[in-house]
């Protein structure tokens, strides 16, 4: 099938979507019509860190297929094509998840399942507005058990938005990932911080950019 093709005509389809690309791990980010968006080598970290999470999440959610990630002006929407490939398109969010959901599966020749949204991974960073199901620091902090008040709040926001400098917008996934896990295994004090630090520094693909963060993060690692 011709992807670029595809995705031509989803954005041409819709006002709302803004752009797109494609990726696949033999030929990187292909296709590339998100140019007035952000530049490849941060299309290629997103495409890498989805795939990534894609993997992980596929050993026990064997259904999850897509992915959205919403912010306050723009949602990232991914899905899964035949052997490793990927689409990506950003669109605003007045566009409905299902106008997009049914454009892609009339392009891509899907056949229409009424169970669609569940196989979609849901994602919402703090920039969006707060919801029932939304991600935010509060909500967080009152399901790992730390206060909103708590001297942590301040180092770990530093910590995940200095992470997204790197990642991209999936810093978020990826930090409450290892957030959770972290507090699972450690007693979440500021003396622990430096072993959450190692972790996150290992979720960044460059070495220069692995080792600018670490240097950033110094204040929190007891090397001042």
């Amino acid at each position: 099938m011709n992807y670029e093709a595809k995705l031509s005509d989803i954005i041409a389809s819709l006002p709302e979507i803004q752009g797109g690309f494609l990726f696949a791990p033999e030929r990187g980010v292909y296709g590339n019509q998100a140019t007035g968006i952000t530049n490849v080598d941060d299309l290629l970290q997103v495409a890498l860190k989805f795939s990534k999470i894609f993997s992980q999440f596929s050993v026990h959610f064997h259904d999850t297929g897509n992915f959205r990630v919403t912010f306050k002006d723009l949602v990232l929407f991914a899905t899964v094509l035949e052997q490793g490939q990927w689409l990506f398109l950003f669109y605003r969010p007045s566009l409905s998840p299902s106008m997009v959901n049914m454009t892609v599966q009339l392009a891509l020749n899907i056949q229409s399942d009424d169970e669609e949204e569940k196989d979609i991974l849901e994602i919402t960073p703090p920039l969006a507005e707060p919801t029932p199901t939304s991600i935010t620091p509060e909500n967080k902090a009152r399901n790992t058990g730390i206060a909103p008040e708590s001297k942590l709040n301040g180092p770990l926001n530093t910590l995940k938005n200095e992470l997204s400098k790197y990642i991209g917008p999936v810093a978020e996934l990826i930090f409450e990932d290892f957030r959770e896990e972290w507090e699972t295994k450690f007693s979440p004090t500021p003396e622990n911080l430096p072993e959450l630090i190692r972790v996150l520094a290992e979720e960044i693909d460059n070495a220069n950019d692995r080792k600018t963060f670490k240097k950033a993060m110094e204040t929190f690692s007891g090397k001042e």
